[in-house]
């Protein structure tokens, strides 16, 4: 009897970043409906556990299934999730927020990631969740192609950073295959307090074991990262994004070069400058008023506005304070022009 031939495995895309808010669903979605529009059956996996809304960004309000029923082993394949959306060869598996999805146990972890191996599909688009939890490394630490999303703002490249240095020190623990690998290696990398970079980990083993010390860099060179700059609104938006790829290959020892930038909404921007220069018009005629009405007040006559101070000041607070009027009518007058509620955003 002659066996089946065995089906290829898909290639696995994992889009992550970090930090929430970045456009991961949105650049995650994009890529999945270009390549199924190109001709390859296509997998949507929503891996975002607790947090699932990709679905909503496919029009599909209400899914009948999703990735919960997998993980409480009401079914035992992602295939049979698989809700068609609007490209023929694009499926959606829906993921969940019920509450506590997000704790997987070590084996619930495995059997997902089992499980998205054996995907019937010629790629599989994973949607990662926020954080650097192991949930979330071990996802993109499996996957072949790793999309790291960044915006321009400290938090997000900080937070990018991170999760790839936790995915490239969690693969390289892996690459142990004794006990004595493995404690060089937690020796070599350090703790918290004193991490050293990849670069500074190899010079370590070497001399020690340039068998692991191979394995590692090649493993490293083929990790398969990339990155995408999202919400991009002038050219050094672009350059700040672009300088993360020579900072990763020098600390972590991987390539990781800018594969596209995507520019913000030119209609959102629009509008956004469109409430700013709204904003500064009314912040520009509430300081002219103000301005005109200190000039009006510093116009009168001098007799008439010692009159004026020494009546209402004189009265409301007394003979103790009529030394200091002068500086306190100059400190009323602007804090009066900065409390206009006109000034206010």
């Amino acid at each position: 009897m002659v066996a089946p031939p065995r089906r290829p495995l898909p290639r696995i895309i994992a889009v992550a970043g970090g930090k929430g808010g970045v456009g991961k669903s949105t650049i995650a979605a994009n890529l999945a409906l270009a390549l199924g529009r190109l001709g390859h059956r296509v997998t949507l996996v929503d891996a975002d556990l607790g947090g699932a809304n990709l679905h909503t960004m496919l029009g599909v309000i209400s899914p009948a299934t999703g990735l919960g029923d997998f993980l409480d082993q009401r079914v035992d394949t992602l295939d049979a999730l698989k809700l068609p959306v609007a490209v023929p060869t694009l499926t959606l598996v829906s993921g969940t927020s019920r509450p506590g999805a997000a704790n997987l146990s070590k084996s619930g972890k495995l059997r997902l990631l089992r499980a998205i191996a054996r995907v019937d599909a010629d790629c599989v688009v994973v949607d990662v969740g926020a954080g650097s939890s192991f949930n979330v490394v071990d996802v993109v630490a499996a996957a072949d192609h790793k999309l790291l999303v960044l915006t321009p703002q400290l938090p997000s490249l900080h937070n990018a950073y991170a999760l790839l240095k936790a995915c490239v020190h969690r693969v390289v623990r892996r690459l142990a295959i004794d006990d004595i690998q493995q404690s060089l290696i937690d020796a070599a990398l350090g703790q918290d307090s004193r991490a050293r970079t990849i670069v500074q980990l190899l010079d370590v083993l070497r001399p020690t074991d340039p068998v692991l010390t191979t394995r590692i860099a090649d493993t490293l060179a083929r990790f398969g990262v990339a990155i995408i700059g999202n919400q991009i609104e002038n050219p050094s938006d672009a350059a700040a994004i672009g300088r993360m790829s020579p900072l990763i290959h020098a600390h972590l020892r991987t390539h990781a070069p800018l594969l596209a930038t995507v520019p913000r909404s030119a209609r959102r921007w629009a509008a956004r400058g469109h409430r700013h220069a709204g904003r500064l018009r009314r912040r520009c005629v509430g300081v002219s008023q103000a301005r005109a009405g200190a000039a009006a007040h510093r116009s009168r006559p001098a007799a008439r506005r010692r009159a004026h101070r020494g009546t209402a000041h004189h009265a409301a607070v007394g003979p103790a304070r009529c030394a200091g009027d002068r500086r306190l009518t100059r400190f009323e007058h602007s804090f009066a022009a900065r409390s206009d509620p006109r000034l206010v955003n």
